[in-house]
C-alpha cells in the first residue's frame, strides 16, 4: 500500500480537498476536534463523507457539505486505485495460473481452461463467481458472442460426465437451437484482429451447389414473397435447422420449415404447424392452408432453388435419387 498523503493543515485552505478522488478513504479532522474516516465523494463542487460501521445504519450514513472553515485537515488513507484494486481482487480472486493470450490460440486455450476450471469448482458458489468473472473479461476482450461463451461453459460441464467432443443435444435440450442461444465458436472468434473476426467465410462448394440447402430455400423463400427467417441451426449450420415462414392470417399463423440431413447425405424437408393448438389456432390452419403463400412455400420445398449450378468439384450427394 503507497504511503498516505500528508496531511493539510492550513485551515480554509483552497486546495485542502485537491487530493482527494471520488471513493478514496479519506480522515477529516473537524474544527470541533472531532476526526471521521470514511469514502469520500463530490456533487456539484460539495464535498461528502460516506461512513460505515457498528453503530451506523445498514447502508451507511453520508455527511455533510463540508465548508472550508469546518475542517483542519484531510488526511487520503487509501487512494482511488488502491480501493479498486482492492475491489478487483475481491471480485476476481486468485488469478488461474497461465501466461496472458496474445494469439488466436492463446485465447481459445485460456477460456478453455477457465471454463474447465469453473466446471471443477463444485459447490463452491463464490469462487464460481469469481472465476466466471475472470472468463468474462477475457471473452470481453475478443467480442465473443454470448451464445458461443455458453458453448464453451457448457462443454466444459460436458467434459467432466464424459470424454466423447459434445454435440449441440449434449449440450442443449435439443439437437437444435436458436443461434443466439448456443452455437459453435469459429477459430476466427478467438482472433484478437477484429478485422479477422468480422470476416464473413463462404458457404462450402456443396452448400452452394445443393438447390435443398437451407441458405438456398431460406433464399428461395424469400424470392418467393414470403415471410421467413432462420429460427434455430444444428451444431453444423448446413445439416440441421428450422426456417419460420408466417402466413398473412391475422394471429400467430406460421410454418415451421425442418430441414435434415438424411441417411443418403441430401436434405429431407418438412412443414409442421407452428401456431396455436387452440379452436382459434385450427380455424387460422385451415385458413392457412388454402392461401396463395402456403402454395408457394410448398412449391419452393418441393422444387428447391431454381438456377442453381452444381459445381463440377464438389459431391453429388444432393443428387436425388429414385
Amino acid at each position: 500500500m503507497d504511503a498516505p498523503h500528508a496531511a493539510i493543515t492550513a485551515a480554509g485552505d483552497p486546495d485542502l480537498w485537491a487530493a482527494c478522488k471520488e471513493r478514496s478513504v479519506i480522515r477529516l479532522t473537524l474544527a470541533d476536534g472531532q476526526m471521521l474516516t470514511g469514502s469520500y465523494t463530490s456533487r456539484v463542487g460539495l464535498h461528502f463523507l460516506h461512513r460505515t460501521g457498528r453503530d451506523l445504519p445498514l447502508i451507511g450514513e453520508v455527511t455533510g457539505p463540508y465548508q472550508l472553515g469546518d475542517v483542519l485537515a484531510v488526511d487520503v488513507v487509501r487512494t482511488r486505485a488502491q480501493v479498486l484494486d482492492d475491489a478487483y481482487v475481491r471480485l476476481h480472486g486468485a488469478r488461474v495460473p497461465g501466461r496472458e493470450p496474445a494469439t488466436r490460440d492463446d485465447y481459445e486455450h485460456r477460456l478453455q481452461v477457465l471454463a474447465h476450471t469453473m466446471a471443477e469448482a463444485g459447490a463452491d458458489w463464490h469462487r464460481e463467481m469469481q472465476l466466471h468473472r475472470q472468463f468474462r473479461e477475457v471473452a470481453d476482450r475478443i467480442g465473443l458472442a454470448a451464445s458461443k461463451r455458453t458453448w464453451l461453459l457448457n462443454a466444459a460441464k460436458w467434459a467432466q460426465r464424459s470424454n466423447a467432443p459434445p454435440t449441440m443435444a449434449d449440450l442443449w435440450v435439443e439437437p437444435v437451437a436458436s443461434p443466439s442461444c448456443l452455437a459453435r465458436p469459429r477459430p476466427q472468434d478467438f482472433d484478437p484482429d477484429p478485422r479477422a473476426r468480422r470476416r464473413r467465410t463462404g458457404l462450402p462448394a456443396q452448400v452452394r451447389a445443393d438447390p435443398f440447402s437451407i441458405p438456398n430455400i431460406l433464399h428461395a423463400l424469400r424470392a418467393a414473397s414470403l415471410k421467413a427467417r432462420i429460427t434455430r441451426l444444428g451444431d453444423s449450420p448446413y445439416d440441421r435447422g428450422h426456417i419460420q415462414v408466417d402466413m398473412p392470417v391475422k394471429g400467430r399463423s406460421r410454418f415451421m420449415a425442418i430441414a435434415e440431413r438424411g441417411w443418403r447425405g441430401r436434405m429431407e424437408w418438412r412443414v409442421v404447424w407452428d401456431g396455436n393448438d387452440s379452436v382459434a389456432g385450427s380455424k387460422r390452419h385451415r385458413r392457412c392452408l388454402q392461401c396463395d403463400d402456403y402454395a408457394r412455400m410448398m412449391e419452393v420445398l418441393r422444387h428447391g432453388r431454381l438456377g442453381v449450378q452444381a459445381d463440377l468439384f464438389c459431391p453429388l450427394a444432393w443428387r436425388r435419387t429414385p
